[in-house]
């Protein structure tokens, strides 16, 4: 009896040394995850084909991913938008929007054998749109409304990818959205009513023919009347719209020491850096154009293929294979995944500053006197990546082609909210997604916990106004910089 007592002992220790063992094993691959400095996990193999992968209910979830990174028109639809309860009354919408799809920032292989206007300008609503805006564009209202954008093209190239240019894919996802949020918030809301009033709906648009382009195609969708609209285009100051706040030499400093991180990121692997170099002489146009170095620019790049249907390029019997671009999303992905310093933060608010300033006017208007209803920023990846940044929201990959940053401002009309003084609140969507409770300096109340069965599937939220107030106050928002203004912060 002893011998037996003796051996479950010894068999009892073991079990709780092997599960001690296993707790501590658990614990390291979690943290593995969480903070391992090797390269990012590898993509699964995808056999994409020049189509880009098409558009059925076939597609490989890799294949899926690339396309959805295109973000084609049908993509874009409502999720979340306008969804509060009857007892928050919509009083103002601020827009921000990317400008859609457009070619490579720089020249690349078979450039002009890219159709960038593939299934897009044969389909009916874009045939639709040319003949309708070309009529518009022979009249003074058309005049009027864009203002100083009047010399500018009123379409992009039907099938050439020019760099940086809007392709019709791009005025297509405008059309889509435009679209979207005309049955949001002028159909659904009645925020403007049938004839907007000249104060009713401000725009602003940076001045570059993509964002001029991605706004007209956007607002015919989205206005009552196009034809006869009283909106006038805005020329902006600097892509993100800095207002009187645009001087800052801080910011490149801050530049610098976040270039300096990503630099060391991609020197430690080697793999992602290797993968550029051998894909180089693939994507550039020619031997004597600048070789590409960086991962994004090089993801940006191939896109323009993806996007457009055409074959991978090829050079000396080598060619670009669909899971080098799979490669390259991954990495982005992961980097933009790693903890970093202050320095992105930091130049963000600096940029951002003027913008948030304007948007808090404009919020105080629409508390005040009712005016204006709406404001629309026509703008780009970065004009919403450093608001995002400079709201402490985390984001990890540069926005969408035609992406939609909304400021969705509203009172509560409820009985118990009389006593508030200003019962105003304001909540933020993502490309359809309430990211209201990601705002850093937001303690938000959650209006509604959105579920698909037993499993929780986000939250409707709602930040007070008076957070966002307090949260500019020079005092708070560059206390981090040791001063208390924007001058003094660009001096430090």
């Amino acid at each position: 009896m002893m011998r037996w007592h003796k051996k479950f002992k010894v068999l009892r220790c073991y079990i709780l040394i092997l599960g001690w063992l296993g707790i501590i094993l658990l614990f390291l691959s979690y943290w593995r995850v969480e903070t391992n400095p090797g390269p990012p996990p590898a993509p699964m193999r995808v056999n994409m084909g020049a189509g880009g992968g098409g558009t059925g209910g076939h597609e490989r979830p890799r294949t899926k991913k690339l396309r959805h990174l295109c973000n084609p028109p049908d993509r874009i639809q409502r999720h979340q938008e306008g969804v509060l309860p009857s007892m928050y009354r919509l009083e103002g919408v601020i827009l921000l929007l990317r400008h859609g799809d457009r070619g490579p920032l720089l020249s690349v292989r078979n450039m002009s054998s890219i159709n960038c206007g593939h299934r897009s300008t044969g389909t009916p609503i874009y045939k639709k749109y040319v003949a309708d805006i070309l009529n518009a564009s022979r009249t003074s209202h058309y005049v009027n409304m864009v203002g100083v954008f009047v010399r500018y093209p009123l379409l992009p190239s039907p099938a050439r990818c020019g760099v940086g240019h809007l392709t019709p894919q791009g005025v297509l996802q405008h059309l889509q959205l435009g679209s979207v949020l005309k049955q949001v918030y002028l159909t659904q809301f009645n925020l403007v009513g049938p004839r907007p009033k000249p104060d009713d709906i401000v725009v602003y648009c940076t001045k570059y023919r993509r964002t001029f382009q991605s706004l007209l195609a956007f607002l015919y969708s989205f206005l009552p009347d196009f034809t006869s609209s009283k909106v006038q285009v805005q020329g902006a100051k600097g892509i993100s719209f800095c207002g009187n706040e645009c001087r800052c030499e801080r910011t490149f400093y801050f530049d610098q020491k976040f270039e300096q991180e990503r630099r060391d990121y991609r020197r430690s692997h080697p793999g992602i850096v290797e993968l550029v170099h051998q894909l180089d002489p693939l994507v550039r146009a020619g031997p004597y154009d600048n070789e590409i170095v960086n991962p994004l620019s090089m993801r940006d790049a191939l896109l323009s293929y993806v996007c457009h249907g055409a074959p991978l390029p090829c050079a000396s019997g080598r060619c670009v294979k669909p899971e080098d671009v799979t490669s390259l999303v991954s990495y982005e992905e992961w980097e933009g995944r790693q903890k970093r310093t202050s320095a992105q933060r930091k130049a963000a608010k600096l940029r951002s500053y003027g913008l948030l300033k304007a948007i808090v006017a404009a919020v105080e208007g629409m508390m005040g006197a009712g005016r204006p209803k709406m404001v629309i920023y026509s703008g780009h990846d970065k004009t919403i990546k450093y608001l995002l940044d400079a709201m402490s929201v985390p984001n990890y990959q540069l926005p969408l082609y035609a992406s939609r940053l909304v400021l969705e401002l509203y009172q509560n009309t409820s009985a118990s909210s009389q006593q508030l003084p200003r019962p105003y609140f304001f909540r933020l969507v993502y490309n359809g997604k309430d990211i209201t409770k990601s705002i850093g300096f937001c303690e938000s109340i959650t209006v509604r916990q959105l579920r698909s069965g037993s499993v929780k599937r986000g939250s409707i939220s709602l930040c007070p106004v008076s957070s966002l107030t307090h949260y500019l106050t020079p005092e708070l928002y560059f206390q981090e910089f040791s001063a208390a203004s924007f001058q003094d912060a660009c001096r430090k």
